[in-house]
Order: C-alpha cells, then structure tokens, then sequence
C-alpha cells in the first residue's frame, strides 16, 4: 500500500485505519503479506501503521527522478509511420 493520505479536514475520524485494515484483508484473502511504506521522518503515518499491527523492517532510501519535457515538435512537421 502507498499513499494513505487523509484530508486534514477529515483526520482522526479513523478513516485511514479502516481503508488500510480493508486493503490489508484483501491483500491477505489472496494469500499475499501487506506492507506499507512512508518516509521515515513521517511519525505520524508509522504511528498508525503500528497501531495496526504492522512492524518496522527495514529503512529504505527514497529517490525522485524526473525525466526531461521532450522537445518540442515544430509546426508542420510530419512524424510517424
């Protein structure tokens, strides 16, 4: 599971609890092991995570790459097959 975000509006509702308890029965109902990821300094997300059970395995690095806009096409220009 990634990106379990709740709406501040709507936090402490318990809302992301259930959808990640949901999720995790689906996954489990396929024979498969939930995981989750986050951030690390993200507390709060591995304060829920935790409450529901799950454990802490491993710290990962995160990377973002983007690539670059491709350059534009002239007008007129014919491209394909």
């Amino acid at each position: 599971m990634s990106a379990v975000c709740t709406d501040p509006a709507y936090r402490r509702l318990g809302l992301a609890s259930r959808l990640v308890r949901a999720v995790a029965a689906g996954i489990r109902a396929r024979g498969e092991t939930p995981f989750l990821h986050t951030a690390a300094e993200n507390t709060r997300a591995i304060r829920l995570y935790r409450s529901l059970g799950f454990d802490l395995r491993r710290h990962t690095m995160f990377d973002a790459y983007r690539t670059p806009d491709p350059a534009p096409v002239p007008v007129g220009t014919v491209t394909g097959a």
